[in-house]
């Protein structure tokens, strides 16, 4: 009797392992099929088939990451309509949701902080930047995305940050920018932002003779961003005539 009771146990043991199989299975072909849909732009048609995904295998950080990248796809920056804020909030309570499991997931950083961005909450948004910038001190384009948000709150004419924080958001914003172009030396949005940041210091700054100095390093960040789009732009084009030719 015990013996049949023990193989009884082990035979459900067994079926519940398959049936658990079986599910991750499913759930991993319904995030390859949305993988596809998210690549041709069917947002909505993803968004089923992630969803299905995290029901089949609950956790499925992956699955999650791709819904809320999603949503994040549905919502249009300045449109009053309610489904677009629905999709935004729809993205950040997913991205929380990855978070309070796994604190330190980039994607849901990064996707909060491209999130609270177009929503204009700046704050927020160089909050997430910054952690991003930490999480992947190698990737130029997180620590780009601070200077430029510092800017932005630093420029945001209609409900600007006292003087004394303007100035140690440029210093922040410069010093930021400094760290991208240090791993991308062509990196021409960084060179764009620090000539803005400049001008800001200049602006912020009363001493003519180093507001004449800031305005010079200005210039010659913007002239070094011209340049390097310019040699960006020939390499093209140079690129493109090498391959026309070979074909």
């Amino acid at each position: 009797m015990k013996s049949h009771t023990k193989l009884m146990f082990a035979f459900l043991a067994m079926l519940a392992l398959a049936s658990t199989s079986c599910a991750k299975l499913q759930a991993r072909d319904n995030l390859n099929k949305g993988v596809r849909a998210f690549r041709e732009a069917k947002y909505e048609e993803a968004v089923n088939y992630f969803k299905q995904a995290t029901k089949l295998d609950p956790g499925y950080l992956d699955a999650e990451v791709y819904l809320g990248m999603a949503y994040l796809q549905q919502y249009i920056p300045n449109a009053e309509s309610e489904e677009s804020k629905k999709n935004a909030d729809l993205a950040i309570e997913t991205f929380n949701g990855i978070l309070a499991r796994e604190p330190n997931n980039v994607s849901a950083i990064a996707g909060l902080a491209y999130m609270y961005q177009n929503l204009v909450q700046l704050q927020k948004a160089r909050e997430f930047y910054k952690k991003n910038a930490d999480l992947a001190p190698n990737d130029p384009v997180p620590l780009y995305a601070v200077g430029s948000v510092d800017w932005l709150i630093v420029f945001d004419k209609n409900n600007p940050p006292p003087e004394p924080e303007q100035l140690t958001l440029v210093d922040e914003g410069l010093a930021f920018l400094d760290k991208a172009l240090a791993i991308n030396p062509n990196y021409e949005e960084a060179m764009a932002y620090k000539n803005l940041l400049y001008r800001e210091k200049a602006r912020l700054t009363p001493d003519e003779t180093a507001k004449t100095q800031l305005i010079a390093q200005a210039d010659e960040w913007f002239n070094k961003a011209l340049e390097t789009r310019k040699k960006i732009q020939e390499a093209k084009k140079s690129v493109g005539g090498v391959v026309a030719d070979s074909k």
